[in-house]
């Protein structure tokens, strides 16, 4: 039987990205997954921010091949099969159902990602 110190269950993205930086520790990793690649995944496409932790983790992780994807544009140079245009944010409000919408202070029910 096989052993690993890790277990990652889904290879989206953010599996696949946590799985190559535990790998790049020294831990031994499984990354399980119940579908196939290439899919449409929610969380396929990135913002700016996203751009600036992909870069920091490119550079304390050694994954050079990662720069490319930091900034909006960069990548078509290095892989022109790629798709890609801008997003800005996404933005998250929290309400319950037939209720009207409490804009609480601070915007304690807003999210921008």
């Amino acid at each position: 039987m096989q052993q690993f110190d890790i277990v990652i269950l889904g290879a989206g993205f953010g599996g696949s990205l946590t799985a190559l930086l535990l790998d790049r520790v020294g831990l031994s990793v499984a990354l399980i997954d119940r579908g196939t690649h290439p899919r449409f995944a929610i969380g396929e496409s990135s913002t700016p921010a996203a751009g600036y932790l992909l870069r920091s983790l490119s550079e304390q992780y050694d994954l050079p091949q990662f720069q490319p994807f930091c900034k909006y544009g960069t990548w078509q140079q290095h892989y022109p099969g790629i798709a890609c245009g801008i997003k800005r944010g996404f933005s998250y409000f929290s309400h319950q159902p037939h209720q009207k919408y409490d804009a609480r202070p601070r915007h304690a029910s807003e999210l921008l990602v």
